[in-house]
């Protein structure tokens, strides 16, 4: 019996159709809902393995047929270029040498992973069942009938289970096999190792490339090749030309890219990695949707590797973003999948150049950038000549659509990227990056800060400073939005929300303005200063520890400063500064765990109740709204008020901003 049972094992292509063809890689299947089969379908679809209908159906409740499967197993262990040599050939009495599932029955039969029913006959047209599938994916993995046990189909499906092939699917040895089952044991198959321990797609491609996200599967490189795949992986993003288009459902996932001989993509395995979508609502330098992420991890945002120090500031409400964790639950990466609309935007510079020609321009460049022009532009551009000073109107595509003459001085806000006595350059608040000759000396020290910019001449850029007024609340000519917010930082520490009323001085200069963002109506609603306020550091009284790490030989041990106050002793941070312990002062710390910058207070020595104004200031200096006040005389923290009642002398420490952090009592 068992012998009979053991010579009915056959396969199926997962394909509806017979003839293998053109695979439509981009369409979905829109008739799959569970999830899982969702990814297993797609998977295999981006391998050539299976198809639709063409229009979107995969028709998952299906049944498939011992040829169809077959076909699929054939498919899978990637010789589907084989099947010519098994082709017009009748092995079996049912399946004709003329049938199309001839090569794949006989290619299957020849391998040793199916047989017949031992009367010359196949069944090429009876339903699959499960422990056949099984048994065919085992054969497919290395495993033979010895090394699996001799009862035929428990052990089978027992092993199988073992596995992990039949995760997702529940069914009986004898139930009949739908194609959406089918192609999750396909998919399980995929991802598993063989009998011999090496991971199957490893047999299926020539290289691999692992921990590699999928971040479009039509994408033009750098160099102009059209319909490659755009991958992150290694630290870098990639460009790789594909033998078929990978399906759309499998950009953002993170797993195994997998290409040819020639080093074309020939498919993609997803990986067992979490990630999560989540759209942009409210971002800070130190969380994501109130998710907590560290300043150096890493982000990818529009095609370049960052990080979220680096970049938070540039998430816009509404951009959709891919969150990746680690196999220890932790954030490692973030990609910004896509962005929501931006706001169009003002640019006034010389006519430069135009593309065929001004009649009709496809191209124009202005300012030094070189940009689109879309069918309105074309229309509103009529009539300019080269040469000509322009105010160009630039939706958020970075396309022209609009176009008129001005005689206008209108300065722009930026960042200065380089300045060079012949060159220099400056990306917009907008996101543009503008480049020109300068008009006068640029200062080096201005690299990397807020600049105004304007059209001196064609091909030259006037840059100077750009300052933050905080008696007009205006960045130079641009006013702050009613909702702006404020951010500050110091060295790269973590940033903190500050508001308009901490800042005390009258403007903030340009070295001290880290970044701007603007609303669509052209106003500030967001600025990153640099140590401005002094809000950025924890103050107290410094206590000295150490860290311990490595081992045996290769130990060492980390000098760390951490801050005591009325919240108890904070975070240490590895430091390689120099401080005593005990001293009053303040630390700044980065999401690495280690100090940003440090501190010492100034103290105010030999003051009395009289010189305090309330809460607010003592002897002409203003008090934080979160002052830290130590009793010298008990050792312990306490309140301003209660200070004053238990004592008449005190000492004020002030930071250099004028601030008092700490008072003691005395």
């Amino acid at each position: 019996m068992k012998n009979r049972v053991l010579t009915m094992l056959a396969a199926a292509a997962l394909c509806l159709a017979v003839i293998a063809g053109c695979i439509p890689a981009t369409l979905a299947f829109s008739d799959v809902s569970d999830s899982d089969m969702s990814l297993a379908a797609e998977t295999l679809a981006g391998l050539g393995i299976v198809s639709g209908d063409g229009s979107g159906s995969f028709y998952p409740d299906q049944g498939l047929t011992r040829a169809q499967f077959c076909k699929i197993a054939v498919l899978t262990e990637g010789h589907g270029s084989l099947v010519s040599s098994t082709a017009y050939k009748t092995l079996f009495s049912d399946v004709p040498g003329s049938s199309w599932a001839a090569p794949y029955v006989n290619l299957a039969y020849s391998e040793k992973l199916v047989s017949g029913y031992g009367n010359g006959y196949f069944g090429p047209d009876d339903a699959v069942t499960a422990s056949q599938a099984v048994t065919i994916a085992l054969h497919l993995l290395g495993y033979e009938n010895t090394d699996i046990g001799p009862f035929w189909p428990e052990d089978y499906m027992s092993k199988a289970a073992d596995l992990g092939l039949l995760d997702g699917v529940s069914k009986a040895a004898d139930a009949h096999l739908t194609r959406g089952e089918a192609a999750l044991i396909i998919y399980n198959l995929l991802n598993m190792n063989t009998a011999q321990g090496k991971p199957f797609y490893q047999g299926l491609a020539s290289t691999t490339v692992t921990s590699a996200i999928l971040m479009d599967n039509d994408a033009t490189a750098d160099d102009g090749t059209a319909r490659t795949a755009m991958v992150y992986a290694n630290g870098a993003v990639a460009y790789y030309n594909q033998s078929t288009a990978l399906p759309e459902a499998l950009v953002g996932k993170r797993g195994v890219l997998l290409l040819d001989s020639s080093g074309k993509v020939m498919g993609f395995l997803p990986g067992d990695t979490v990630e999560k979508t989540v759209i942009v609502s409210d971002a800070d330098g130190s969380e994501l949707n109130g998710i907590p992420v560290g300043n150096s991890i890493t982000v990818l945002l529009e095609g370049e590797k960052t990080t979220y120090q680096e970049s938070w500031y540039d998430l816009r409400d509404g951009d959709q973003v891919v969150i990746y964790y680690s196999a220890a639950g932790s954030i490692d990466l973030l990609w910004v999948k896509s962005r929501a609309a931006g706001t169009e935007t003002a640019l006034v510079g010389y006519y430069e150049d135009a593309s065929p020609n001004t009649t009709a321009p496809s191209t124009i460049t202005v300012l030094g950038a070189s940009l689109s022009v879309n069918a309105e532009g074309r229309t509103a551009l009529k009539g300019f000549a080269i040469g000509d000073k322009l105010t160009l109107t630039v939706n958020a595509e970075g396309k022209v659509i609009d176009a008129a003459r001005t005689t206008s001085t209108i300065q722009m806000v930026g960042i200065l990227k380089s300045a060079g006595t012949s060159k220099v350059e400056v990306a917009l608040l907008s996101g543009l990056t503008i480049s020109g000759e300068p008009y006068s000396t640029v200062a080096s020290t201005l690299v990397g800060g807020l600049v105004r910019v304007s059209a001196a001449a064609s091909g030259e850029l006037s840059v100077s400073a750009l300052n933050y007024s905080t008696t007009t609340k205006a960045l130079g000519q641009m006013d702050l939005a009613s909702n702006v917010r404020l951010y500050e930082q110091v060295n790269g520490s973590v940033p903190v929300e500050i508001d308009l009323d901490d800042i005390l001085t009258d403007s903030v200069p340009a070295s001290s303005i880290l970044h701007a963002g603007t609303n669509a109506a052209g106003e500030v609603d967001l600025l990153v200063l640099n140590d401005v306020t002094g809000a950025s550091y924890t103050y107290g009284i410094f206590v000295e520890g150490t860290q311990q790490g490595g081992s045996g030989s290769m130990s060492y041990t980390n000098t760390t400063i951490s801050v005591e106050n009325s919240r108890g002793t904070g975070t240490a941070y590895i430091t390689g500064l120099s401080f005593e312990d005990g001293t009053v002062g303040g630390v700044a710390g980065n999401a690495a765990g280690k100090t940003a910058s440090v501190i010492v207070l100034t103290p105010v020595e030999g003051l009395t109740r009289s010189d305090f104004n309330g809460s607010s200031g003592v002897a002409g200096f203003p008090i934080a709204d979160d002052v830290q006040v130590y009793n010298a005389v008990t050792g312990k923290w306490t309140t301003l008020s209660g200070a004053k009642a238990f004592t008449n002398r005190f000492t004020a420490y002030r930071d250099a901003h004028g601030v008092v952090r700490v008072i003691f009592a005395q």
